[in-house]
């Protein structure tokens, strides 16, 4: 039986352009078929968180690049059991190849996969490229609500199109059993020296849900 087509590529939600080039228009179908549902909406919501920020701090950036980046930054959790990297590395490579493939040139490339890397990374700066530390936020804003309040006049729109479900409990799953088989990475230092559990069960996310559950 044939596989159903994607949906259309939205062309903006909550104000927020969506980048409609043909790299663009490929990693949305791209994401489509090949992550879960869970994962793909949170990469989703972090190509908005990111875009809100640079909205309201001025920051100029690549849009497709920061769309491609946002989309694939998570891919390497889906392949765990067989990685021979850090996810965010094996991401990062997986992202360089499809974007080359669909018409980016080795630099902008290079920016796709940097950003990935990065977002796994403390001290991410300007001096990283703009789409880094876009990238490096937003998914901050989507996993533990750091900077919430960035996003407080996007954020309704943007989880009714992609909403969280049960996110957090699958996210933290996942990077736990990558620190199980490879104590090497990043994902180590959020788990065990920072603590990503205990930080994700005070978030602001927790906090706004366990309200709207409790309202009368």
């Amino acid at each position: 039986m044939p596989r159903p087509e994607s949906p259309p590529l939205p062309r903006e939600i909550a104000g927020i352009a969506v980048p409609q080039d043909r790299l663009s228009r490929e990693t949305w179908s791209w994401a489509d078929r090949g992550l879960p549902a869970w994962l793909r909406a949170h990469s989703i919501r972090s190509f908005f968180w990111g875009a809100a920020i640079a909205a309201r701090e001025r920051l100029s950036f690549d849009p497709p690049i920061l769309w491609t980046a946002s989309l694939m930054h998570d891919v390497g959790l889906t392949t765990l059991p067989r990685n021979t990297m850090c996810f965010e590395v094996e991401g990062a490579e997986r992202a360089r190849r499809f974007s080359r493939r669909h018409g980016m040139s080795d630099e902008a490339a290079e920016r796709i996969a940097i950003a990935i890397i990065l977002h796994m990374r403390a001290g991410v700066t300007l001096a990283d490229g703009a789409e880094s530390v876009l990238l490096d936020r937003a998914t901050a804003i989507d996993v533990r609500g750091a900077e919430f309040e960035l996003i407080d006049d996007v954020r309704p729109a943007v989880t009714a199109a992609f909403p969280r479900g049960a996110f957090d409990e699958r996210f933290l799953a996942a990077i736990r059993r990558e620190v199980a088989v490879r104590g090497d990475c990043q994902s180590d230092r959020l788990v065990n020296s920072v603590g990503l559990g205990d930080w994700m069960a005070r978030s602001p996310w927790v906090v706004a849900s366990e309200a709207q559950s409790s309202a009368p």
